[in-house]
């Protein structure tokens, strides 16, 4: 299968900032782990921070697939919750890069407007995603004082906070672990501990 030189270029520049962060990674770098040309990253990205921008894009479509992959309509607002819950980890416990990549492109992002603009798009989309899991009947019953825009807002911070503490602190596996308390949102959170 032949692959080319943009997505070459692109899974390149995403290996090596979820790797060794965007600070230390030069356009050099990129292109030797692509194996192309440096020339060829100016051409099909004009810069590093347009390289970045198609980088976000990238770790966003992949949070977009987890989240594809891994939830039905059928499924309850507690049934998502729990598997949401679950995912995160797993995702934090087997590809802790889509996370590095993340939180380093929002550090970057306060200080560029062209990449705050895209990081803003991607933590939107990342919420709207999580408000459907809020955004039920059921849950607006049993949580009259919160709109599921501020349940949404709660939970992925709970989420965030949680996922740079263990990235931070990987030895300690109850951090990773704790995002089962994010359940206490949904009512019945013994059953989850326990599973």
């Amino acid at each position: 299968m032949h692959i080319d030189q943009e997505t070459l270029i692109l899974d390149a520049a995403y290996h090596c900032i979820s790797r060794d962060g965007y600070a230390h990674t030069s356009l050099r770098h990129i292109a030797k782990e692509a194996g192309v040309a440096l020339s060829q990253i100016s051409y099909h990205y004009q810069s590093k921070e347009g390289l970045l921008l198609a980088v976000v894009a990238r770790a966003a479509n992949k949070y977009q697939n987890y989240m594809a992959q891994n939830f039905e309509p059928k499924m309850t607002s507690k049934e998502k919750g729990e598997r949401f819950i679950a995912m995160f980890q797993e995702v934090l416990e087997k590809d802790p890069g889509v996370f590095r990549v993340i939180y380093d492109l929002a550090g970057l992002a306060m200080w560029s407007e062209p990449l705050r603009k895209k990081v803003q798009e991607v933590f939107a989309e990342m919420i709207d995603g999580i408000r459907e899991i809020f955004d039920t009947k059921e849950l607006q019953e049993t949580k009259p004082d919160f709109s599921a825009e501020a349940l949404s807002i709660g939970f992925s911070g709970g989420l965030f906070g949680i996922a740079i503490q263990s990235l931070l602190q990987p030895e300690r596996k109850e951090i990773c672990d704790s995002l089962k308390t994010l359940a206490i949102i949904f009512g019945e959170s013994t059953e989850i501990q326990q599973k």
